[in-house]
Formats: C-alpha cells, structure tokens, sequence
C-alpha cells in the first residue's frame, strides 16, 4: 500500500461550549491533539525539528466566544473506520466539547479556511428592561445600519491601523427579549473572507453595549465550496479588502543607523619623526 492510500483525511464536527470558551486556539489545538492521542488514533505528523499533527481549523473562534457548528481537518495513517474513530473521540472529549459527526475527505482537498464566506453569531446581553429595553436596542441597530462608515483599530504586526467594520455587517437584527434569562438576543452575519472579517466583539463595542455582561455564540459558518452557503450570501457584495482599508499599517523594522561622520580631518604625520618622538614631545 502506498503512503498515499495509508492516509485518511477526516472533517470532525463539534461544539465549543461554555466551560472551554475562555482558552486561545493555541489551547485548543493542544486540546484536540491530547484528545486524539489519548483515542490511540494514528495522528499524521509533519515532518520537522518539531513535529505538528495535521490538524486544521476552518475558522479558529476568538477567546470568551462558543461555537456551535466548529470543524477541523484532521489526518490519520493508516485509515480508521469513521464509526470508530467517533466512538473513539466521543470517549476522550474534556467538558464542554460535543462531537456532531465526523466524515471524510479527499486527501486533496484544499484548507477549509480558504474556503471561509461567512458566519452567522447570536449576541446575549444579559440586562434588564429596565437597564436597557429592546425599543432602545433596536435604535441602535438602526443607527448602526444606517450608517456608511464605523471606523475600527486593529493591529497588524505590532502596527495599528484602521478600518470600516460597516461594510463587513451584513445583517443585524434584534430577535427578543427573554424574561427568564434577562437577556437581548441579536442575531449577526458578517463576511468572513481573507482580509475583511468582521468581528462580533467590535459589533458590540460599536453599538455602546461594552458596558453589559454578554456572550457570543457563533452559530454557523458559510462556505463558498457549499452550494446551499453560496445561495445564501449570493444576495450580498462580496467586500475586498482594499475598499475598508482606511489607514494602512506600517510594521515596525529596526531603524537604520545614521552613518557615521568624521568630525575632522586627520593630521598628516612630521616627515622624519618616528610616532615615539611625537609621543615625547605630547605628553611629556
């Protein structure tokens, strides 16, 4: 069997929940990668002075945020029967992460992310009516949606720079007010396309709401190799990076050295004196 056909390519659905929506994606690859091994599956590891699994997240999810609908590449060798392998994990998974389904793959099969178009979050903010009403939350929305620019600062390779979220908002509207939990619920799509992401924090923090308790549920991710993802986002422009740019970040580099400059001009030595006699006649 050739090392080719040893090789099985599997797509693990899952849920990010509440008790591990604090770690990093750092945290999270370690996670998956302790659970897989303490499975014994075969992980697949790269080459190198220090060897990864091939383990690969459509859309690594920012900390203090769920997701419902999360998936990860994972390859093994040599193959596992798909049954197996779910019983397998659903025996390992830490609190917190529920397995929805595993499937394979074509082995080449390009990264998930690459294929990334969008996502769909619930925003809970956790107030009173009394504090803030769902009449209140709506003019919000209104004003935000209304408006043709919501400047925003990242930063990029330790530089800052600015951009317009507006454009990256493609839907946002207020749902309900649940009396039991007291919370808002907000329903959010954004483009999520290499350079232009919009965020669900920077949402928040636009709408003046930074000062409520909240949490942030992505529930669905869209992508363009998906004909039904496709359909969906067909009624909205896709948005380019280059026209929410609004100041360009300038990494930081080691600043070059001035040149150094002689401050005088070097005396030419006394013809027949040797550097002791000049030496003499200085100091002596």
């Amino acid at each position: 069997m050739s090392e080719e056909q040893a090789r099985q390519r599997v797509r693990i659905l899952y849920e990010k929940g509440e008790l591990i929506k604090f770690i990093s994606h750092q945290d999270e690859f370690r996670l998956w990668e302790r659970t897989l091994r303490r499975a014994d599956l075969p992980l697949l590891y790269k080459r190198g002075f220090n060897p990864q699994p091939h383990i690969q997240f459509a859309a690594p999810l920012g900390v203090g945020i769920t997701g419902v609908q999360e998936c990860i590449d994972v390859t093994f060798s040599p193959p596992v029967p798909l049954a197996e392998l779910a019983q397998r994990i659903a025996a390992k998974l830490p609190p917190g992460t529920k397995l929805h389904g595993v499937e394979e793959v074509p082995l080449n099969t390009s990264a998930r992310q690459t294929h990334l178009i969008g996502a769909d979050y619930t925003i809970r903010i956790y107030a009173e009516p009394h504090e803030i009403s769902g009449e209140e939350l709506q003019a919000r929305l209104d004003e935000f949606l209304a408006a043709d620019m919501i400047p925003r600062t990242r930063q990029r390779k330790g530089a800052p720079y600015t951009y317009n979220l507006r454009p990256l908002v493609l839907e946002l509207t207020y749902v309900t007010y649940c009396a039991e939990l007291e919370e808002h619920r907000i329903f959010l799509r954004v483009q999520q396309r290499a350079g232009a992401t919009g965020r669900p924090d920077e949402v928040v923090d636009a709408l003046g709401l930074d000062e409520f308790a909240r949490s942030l549920c992505r529930d669905r991710l869209y992508f363009d190799d998906n004909a039904d993802d496709v359909a969906c986002f067909a009624p909205y422009p896709v948005i380019p990076q280059e026209t929410i740019m609004i100041s360009q970040a300038r990494p930081r580099g080691k600043p070059t050295p001035p040149k150094r400059r002689r401050t005088a001009t070097p005396v030419a030595p006394e013809a027949g004196r040797s550097i002791s006699e000049r030496a003499g006649d200085e100091f002596g």
